[in-house]
């Protein structure tokens, strides 16, 4: 995901580094308060994992145990329709 426009505070969980020609701003995954709730945004297709990626559902059990622990406590603010944009 490209986070060019996003606030500068939000510090992705998981960034992968974009080539020396366009230095964007990416992430893999982030988290933030939106529309009065909390919200953790993950570019990776975690919905169907084939038994032989361990290593995919370990990270999926470690979101969601993230999620649901005292942790998880997002501290800067993006608005829902910016969040839209990335789904487009």
């Amino acid at each position: 995901m490209i986070l060019d426009g996003f606030p500068a505070e939000l510090r992705p969980l998981i960034q992968p580094v974009d080539t020396w020609f366009e230095n964007r701003r990416l992430a893999l995954a982030f988290e933030s308060k939106t529309g009065g709730g909390k919200l953790l945004v993950c570019s990776i297709d975690l919905s169907e994992i084939p038994d032989d990626r361990q290593v995919s559902k370990q990270l999926l059990a470690s979101v969601l145990n993230y999620m649901s622990s005292r942790d998880f406590k997002p501290s800067v603010e993006v608005e829902t329709a910016k969040i839209i944009t990335l789904m487009k």
